[in-house]
C-alpha cells in the first residue's frame, strides 16, 4: 500500500512544494481619509476586492434614529477611512485589500468608543505553484454593540482605548521610514521596502510591526530563509499576534519544518479559528504525516471558512476520499473543484479522473 501522501500527490501531480506563501496583500496600502455621511458606505477602499459590512447595535436594540455615529476603519499600515452610520446603524467599506483592520465606532458623549478587529484573509492559493484558482471578492460582516458610558468615564479614557498601540511608542524617525517602506511595497518596489524596514528596525529594534512586515515582504519575494528570523523576533515581542503566527508558520512550512509550522498554525487558529489559510496549511502538514482524518477535517474547515476562494482544498479532499476508496465522494469533490476553477491547467486530467471514479463500484 502506498504512503498516503504519496498516493494523493502522485494522483494529482501537484507541484506545490508545500508552498502556501501569503499574498502581499497583507500589506494594506496607504489611503486617504474619506467620509460619506448620507450612504454610510465608503467606496474609496485600499485597492482590493473585499468589503466589510457592519451594523451598530444600540443598548436595548433600539435604532440609531437621529444619532449618526462616526465609524473609522483603521489599519496599522494605512491612514483611516471613515463613514457615518445611517439611521439604521449600518455602515460599509468597499474595495479593501487583504490584511488586518480595526472597525472603531466613536461613541460620542453617550456611549463608549468601541473597537472590533477584522482580518481579511489573503488568497493564499493564488501563490501555489501549478494551480489556477479564481480570484473572488468576499464580504465580511461585523456587529458592534454599544455600551452607555458609566459615571466617572472620561472621553480621554475612551479615546485611549482605540489608539494604535503598535505605533504609539515608535520614534518618529523609525515611523517615517516604516511608512516609506509601506509606500515602496505598494508600488511593488520590494527591495527598497526591505532596506527601509531594516533601517526602521535599526533605529527601533523592538518595532514588532516592522519585523512582521519585513517577513511578509520576504515571503512575497519567495525568500523564506530571510523571512524566518524577523518573524521569530516579532513573535518574541508580540507572541499572540495572529498575522505574525500565520506568516511565520508559512515560512516554516515552505522550508518543510513541519512540526514547528504546525505549532504556529495551531496557535494562529486559537486566535482566529475562522482562518481558511491556517486550516489549509495545517491540512497540508497532516496530509504529509499520513493523517487522513486530520487532513480531511482541516481541508473541510478551510472550505467552510474560505468558501470559493480556496477551491484547491476540494482537490485535496478528492485525493483523500480516493485514498479511502470513497470514489463517489472523491468525484464530487473534484467536480466542485472544476466548477470553481473551470480553466485550471489540470482540468482535462481532472475530468478523466472523475470519469474513472464514477465508473468504479
Amino acid at each position: 500500500m502506498f504512503l498516503l501522501s504519496g498516493r494523493i500527490l502522485s494522483l494529482f501531480r501537484l507541484q506545490v512544494g508545500l508552498r502556501c506563501a501569503l499574498s502581499a496583500a497583507l500589506l494594506v496600502t496607504l489611503c486617504h481619509t474619506s467620509a460619506h455621511a448620507q450612504s454610510g458606505v465608503d467606496s474609496t477602499g485600499t485597492g482590493g476586492r473585499h468589503s466589510i459590512q457592519g451594523r451598530i447595535v444600540f443598548p436595548s436594540g433600539r435604532r440609531g434614529g437621529d444619532v449618526r455615529l462616526k465609524v473609522r476603519l483603521e489599519s496599522a499600515v494605512s491612514g483611516d477611512l471613515s463613514v457615518f452610520a445611517d439611521s439604521n446603524g449600518t455602515f460599509g467599506f468597499r474595495s479593501l485589500e487583504a490584511g488586518s483592520y480595526a472597525v472603531i465606532v466613536e461613541g460620542g458623549e453617550d456611549f463608549e468608543t468601541t473597537r472590533e478587529t477584522i482580518y481579511i484573509e489573503p488568497d493564499i492559493t493564488s501563490r501555489i505553484r501549478g494551480v489556477n484558482t479564481l480570484r473572488t471578492s468576499r464580504p465580511y460582516t461585523v456587529q458592534v454593540y454599544l455600551r452607555p458610558k458609566g459615571r466617572g468615564d472620561s472621553g480621554a479614557e475612551a479615546r485611549a482605548g482605540v489608539v494604535n498601540a503598535a505605533l504609539a511608542s515608535v520614534p518618529k524617525p523609525a515611523l517615517a521610514l516604516y511608512n516609506k517602506a509601506i509606500e515602496s511595497a505598494r508600488n511593488d518596489n520590494d527591495g527598497k521596502a526591505v532596506e527601509q524596514l531594516k533601517a526602521a528596525i535599526a533605529l527601533h529594534p523592538d518595532f514588532a510591526l516592522a519585523l512582521t512586515n519585513l517577513g511578509i515582504i520576504y515571503m512575497k519575494m519567495k525568500q523564506p530563509d530571510n523571512a524566518i528570523e524577523p518573524l521569530r523576533s516579532a513573535l518574541i515581542l508580540t507572541p499572540d499576534d495572529y498575522v505574525t503566527l500565520l506568516t511565520y508558520g508559512t515560512a516554516l512550512l515552505d522550508k518543510q519544518k513541519f512540526s514547528e509550522a504546525e505549532e504556529q498554525f495551531r496557535k494562529a487558529l486559537q486566535k482566529n479559528n475562522a482562518s481558511p489559510s491556517a486550516h489549509f496549511c495545517l491540512g497540508l502538514i497532516l496530509l504529509k504525516r499520513q493523517d487522513l482524518d486530520g487532513g480531511e477535517k482541516a481541508f473541510k474547515s478551510a472550505v467552510e471558512f474560505g468558501g470559493d476562494e480556496i477551491a484547491v482544498a476540494h482537490k485535496y479532499l478528492g485525493g483523500i476520499y480516493w485514498a479511502k476508496r470513497d470514489y463517489k465522494q472523491a468525484a464530487d469533490e473534484l467536480e466542485t473543484y472544476l466548477r470553481l476553477t473551470p480553466n485550471a491547467e489540470d482540468a482535462a486530467r481532472m475530468r478523466a479522473t472523475i470519469k474513472e471514479f464514477r465508473a468504479k463500484k
